[in-house]
């Protein structure tokens, strides 16, 4: 009776030490698995490489063909074998890299107050929107000027700029209603002490049409 009873218990711990076994695999088993996920990343897209292909394809955008500025760090030079000039923001795009860079234009001085920069065009249109390329210390425009081909002044945009831009190159647009005539010229003042370092323009791009 004795015999039968001990082969009883030796039984049961056996069953219960498996069970436990069980358990314990199963155990391991979840946790390895959740080990080995990987959380997934968010891929952030490129917003200024982004609109650089959207409007340079915008066939009612133009870009300048002429420009003038306040000061320039080129000093008198002119022309785009003049490093910062003016002259730096006529046609297309040709940044490629955020920070400071000849291929833009930049002021005399840096932090001093208001500057200026004109851009002329050579299709006057009824316009709808401005699109400054800003590659250097962006955040700086602070007022948005269009001049008709009768000389008349049409101010478009006159605010703080509160974007943070994280050190990028950013595309300040200024939207409008059409305007109700053609207009030829782009003015774009800037406050230079509102935002530190050289404040630099690529590129300055008039949307618009003829009709």
């Amino acid at each position: 009776m004795r015999t039968i009873l001990q082969i009883a218990v030796i039984g049961m711990a056996v069953l219960v030490s498996s069970c436990g076994n069980e358990k314990k695999e199963e155990n391991k088993t979840d946790k390895d698995t959740t080990k080995t996920e990987k959380p997934k990343k968010e891929v952030k897209k490129d917003e200024a490489a982004s609109m650089d292909k959207e409007f340079k394809a915008d066939k009612n955008g133009q870009w300048a063909i002429a420009a003038q500025a306040s000061s320039s760090y080129a000093g008198t030079k002119t022309g785009k074998t003049a490093s910062w000039s003016a002259d730096q923001m006529i046609g297309k795009p040709d940044v490629e890299k955020y920070g400071d860079n000849g291929n833009a234009w930049a002021s005399m001085e840096q932090d001093l107050g208001n500057e200026w920069v004109m851009l002329s065009y050579e299709k006057p249109v009824y316009a709808t929107e401005v699109r400054i390329r800003m590659t250097y210390n962006p955040g700086a425009v602070a007022r948005v000027e269009l001049r008709d081909v009768n000389g008349q002044i049409v101010e478009v945009y006159n605010a703080k700029d509160t974007k943070k831009y994280n050190g990028k190159i950013a595309w300040f647009v200024t939207t409008f209603e059409k305007t109700k005539t053609l207009v030829k010229d782009v003015k774009i003042t800037l406050d230079s002490k509102g935002v530190t370092g050289w404040n630099e323009i690529d590129a300055v791009q008039l949307v618009g049409t003829a009709e």
